[in-house]
């Protein structure tokens, strides 16, 4: 990731230092009139067109200077104002797209990059734009059509490299992500963005130094205006610079093993385990992409504190709260035992006020239970894990298998169809007690009919308890063709899922739909088989 050549860059740099001061003094010299009257007056003397073009290239030159400062909404007002003046100005409407890419308004992108195609169906960037704003909006296959365009178009457009490597990364591709993710960084050195998809990639390859080398270049690059991201990144150079070198999710034990888990009132799985060496009350998460364990078990179990930075809010709660790491020495579920757990250690809201056996300490996440081939067995109420693949996938009567893609923090995310044919991506959340729909979803969709009156909730998560959410009720949800009819789900804010997850999720399939079933999840193939084990409610 280290560039080098910084001798030849000074001596340029003098030589156009000279030429530049040449070209001040030339510039700055007062015209020559000379004797004949009116020498020299059609020069000086511009038409309107010509008045208008230098209009335009200032503002383009006023646009792209907002952009490397981040500020995003002053440079998409520059370029309304030009496509005001040149409605068909299609560098505008490629720079006004850009713009709002970069504010997450990928709807307007959409249509920005739709109407530039519209002028010029051969423009690979403006394809590359559709592309990446119907990705990170959910719609990943008609966003595989456009970044194709765009490269097919033009093998060097670095926006869409970029697309490519986030699709290969959510697809469980790490190698190929790293890869087209370097090479759009090669393509366009000045964005910052495509560091961010090669230090996540190489974070999921536990190539730790190689993340926190490219978060430090992207702090470097990157504008200062959102000081909270800034913050959150130097938490975790500092936690990558700490687990570098350190073989983490150290695996021993029965290549096999089963642990009976008790389903609590609120339908999540609670499993004993071994922390340190100290027995706990853990939930098995699959929506949880790290280990986490609260303040007060870290502190009884001898869990220590490694780095911290920014901040952090999970659904549920209005506040938000520290992001702290911590490494458990090891964890032992039945006859599995795994050392040097890299976790979270946060507060916990509302436990206490739970029955004993529901105080949980922690939660096991993905980064363990993707190390096996991982069964939870709502019925026999029982999670094995194995990685020895005897518990391979295999296609059989009353089995549906069903592809998944990881979110960038590492979530199982699954597409889902709502009555009426909308789909939506929602994640496969054991750690969740009921079902949830995003407020935006409910919108977009435009579900306001679905909102049962008079029924609220209060929900408890990371960041605190919610009151008064509103419920919502669905006749019939599917997953393939697994269907549920009459949920009632939970109507949340995903803005702070979706400024991590990488693609837009509407939606979280939590212990009301996932108890009827017997789940395998095979994470080397990306994909979950749903066995049910009593009737649809």
């Amino acid at each position: 990731m280290n560039r080098s050549g910084s001798g030849p860059r000074v001596l340029t740099g003098q030589l156009n230092l000279i030429i530049l001061l040449l070209l001040t003094l030339a510039v700055s010299m007062p015209p020559v009139q000379g004797f004949g009257r009116g020498f020299g007056q059609r020069d000086l003397q511009k038409s309107p067109a010509e008045d208008s073009a230098i209009n335009i290239d200032q503002l383009f030159r006023d646009a792209r200077r907002e952009m490397r400062r981040g500020h995003y909404d002053k440079a998409a007002k520059i370029y309304e104002s030009i496509l005001v003046v040149s409605p068909t100005n299609i560098r505008a409407k490629l720079g006004s797209a850009f713009a709002q890419l970069k504010m997450a308004d990928y709807a307007k992108c959409f249509e920005q990059a739709n109407e530039a195609i519209k002028l010029d169906q051969n423009s690979s960037r403006a394809h590359a734009l559709a592309g990446v704003a119907l990705l990170r909006s959910g719609y990943i296959r008609p966003a595989v059509v456009e970044l194709q365009a765009s490269l097919n178009l033009d093998a060097k457009e670095a926006l869409a490299y970029g697309g490519a490597a986030e699709v290969d990364y959510y697809e469980g591709r790490v190698k190929e992500s790293r890869q087209k993710s370097f090479y759009a960084h090669n393509l366009d050195p000045d964005e910052p963005d495509y560091l961010v998809i090669y230090a996540r990639a190489s974070s999921r390859a536990e190539d730790f130094k190689e993340a926190a080398d490219a978060y430090e270049m992207y702090l470097q690059i990157a504008p200062e205006t959102d000081s909270e991201r800034r913050e959150r990144i130097r938490g975790l150079i500092q936690f990558y610079r700490q687990l570098s070198g350190l073989p983490i999710h150290l695996i021993s034990g029965s290549e096999t093993t089963a642990v009976p888990f008790r389903l609590g009132s609120d339908r999540r799985p609670y499993i004993r385990v071994k922390v340190n060496g100290h027995e706990a009350t853990f939930v098995i998460d699959t929506g949880s992409g790290f280990t986490v364990i609260s303040k007060e078990s870290a502190r009884r179990f001898g869990v220590p504190e490694i780095a911290r930075g920014g901040k952090s809010q999970g659904v549920g709660g209005t506040g938000k709260f520290l992001i702290v790491y911590g490494l458990v020495r090891s964890i032992d579920m039945g006859t599995a035992k795994i050392k040097n757990i890299p976790c979270f250690i946060r507060p916990f809201h509302g436990h206490t006020e739970k029955p004993a056996q529901e105080q949980a300490d922690g939660f096991i996440g993905l980064s363990i239970l993707s190390h096996y081939l991982t069964e939870l067995d709502y019925k026999d109420q029982k999670l094995t894990l194995d990685r020895s693949e005897r518990l391979a996938l295999q296609p059989a009567a009353g089995i549906t298998i069903v592809p998944f893609r990881t979110t960038q923090n590492g979530l199982i995310s699954v597409e889902t169809e709502l009555e009426g044919g909308h789909t939506i991506n929602a994640i496969l959340d054991s750690g969740a007690s009921s079902t949830v729909i995003s407020l935006a979803a409910v919108d977009r969709l435009k579900l306001q009919d679905w909102i049962i009156k008079g029924q609220t909730a209060s929900v408890i998560g990371a960041a605190g308890i919610t009151d008064n959410v509103q419920m919502l009720f669905i006749r019939n949800c599917r997953v393939a063709d697994l269907e549920q009819n009459n949920l009632r789900a939970l109507v949340l804010d995903f803005n702070a899922i979706n400024e991590t997850s990488g693609f837009e999720q509407s939606g979280i399939l939590g212990g009301d739909f996932l108890r009827h079933f017997r789940l395998r999840i095979d994470f080397s193939r990306a994909l979950v088989a749903f066995e049910r084990h009593s009737p649809a409610p």
